[in-house]
């Protein structure tokens, strides 16, 4: 062979063996985790396109979530409740927003201490409306306390996540519930007026009783602060009618009456009528007797089947007497 054809075969193989090289640098576990850093841990999600949560526990679905045309509900028992939409957005933004960043593990034999096992495992399962499901496997805390070890099903690394996960999969079903007693455009600058009248008795003892008659009101959604209460008509102190306004208007249940057991209101305490009507003309009427159990009211509604379960507190907070609206600061 000519020193030509040797050199060329050298410089063959000089290439071959750099080529080797390249791609054994380029390929290198700490050179996939270094450009996959910070990418998105579920790959091709979209929070809008999902329209199905579960969330599984021990082979056992804790919380099912389902989002239909006129929001997201979640079945309980026999019965399919409205779920909160707020809620399942927040824990939405906090699943798709997880990186690959903290690459914990590539190895199957340490699935078991990290809490990734198949029977210790919790499993979030999306599903995507026009796309394949996609899972999500979520083990122990991390030794840090604000994040979790998660795993993509069929996939062997474990990433630490942080965020919220745990706090959200720790929740029962109830959790999910939308509780808010009034309909989305009852906001306190929205509140045109409320007219309250009844009687309701809220312990035994009698001494604790919500006995109102009037209507407080503004003239126009620019006039925010022009409150006025009774008849004849006074000027209602702006901050405390506002506050109450906005504490109709974000009234919320500790739960549904029918998920509770479906337990009725003693008899003889009382009712009390709670009327709302916006600014867009719209009139809402809510009427609360008192719970089976002490703090509590429950409320039924002219527009829900639902009867919702509220604190107490809540309910003389959205009533006030007349005095206190009056009463100048």
């Amino acid at each position: 062979m000519s020193f030509r054809a040797r050199l060329l075969t050298l410089c063959g193989v000089l290439t071959g063996l750099l080529a080797l090289l390249v791609l054994g640098i380029l390929f290198s576990p700490d050179r996939v985790q270094a450009r996959t850093s910070g990418q998105p841990l579920l790959t091709g999600v979209s929070v809008q396109k999902i329209d199905g949560i579960d969330i599984i526990v021990k082979g056992e679905t804790k919380v099912l979530l389902r989002k239909t045309a006129r929001g997201w509900d979640t079945p309980s028992g026999a019965r399919v409740y409205p779920a909160s939409a707020d809620r399942i957005t927040t824990f939405l933004r906090t699943v798709t927003g997880l990186t690959r960043t903290s690459l914990v593990s590539s190895d199957a034999r340490h699935l078991s201490e990290l809490g990734l096992s198949t029977d210790a495992a919790r499993l979030l399962n999306l599903h995507q409306a026009g796309a394949p499901d996609v899972g999500l496997l979520v083990g122990k805390r991390g030794p840090s306390g604000d994040a979790d070890y998660v795993q993509v099903p069929g996939q062997e690394s474990v990433y630490l996540a942080r965020g919220s996960l745990a706090f959200f999969l720790a929740q029962d079903p109830s959790y999910w519930y939308e509780l808010h007693v009034l309909p989305e455009d009852v906001q306190g600058t929205t509140i045109a007026a409320i007219t309250v009248s009844g009687s309701l008795r809220m312990d035994d003892s009698g001494a604790n009783v919500l006995r109102e008659s009037y209507t407080l009101k503004r003239p126009s959604a620019e006039k925010q602060d022009q409150w006025v209460v009774g008849s004849p008509e006074r000027p209602a102190d702006r901050v405390t009618a506002g506050a109450m306004a906005n504490s109709l208007a974000m009234l919320e249940g500790v739960d549904f009456a029918e998920a509770s057991g479906g337990k009725t209101s003693p008899v003889g305490v009382g009712r009390l009528e709670i009327s709302v009507a916006t600014f867009r003309g719209r009139t809402y009427s809510i009427s609360a007797t008192r719970g089976p159990e002490p703090g509590k009211v429950l409320i039924t509604t002219s527009w829900s089947p639902w009867t919702y379960v509220v604190n107490a507190l809540l309910l003389q907070r959205v009533v006030l007497p007349e005095a206190t609206l009056t009463a100048t600061r």
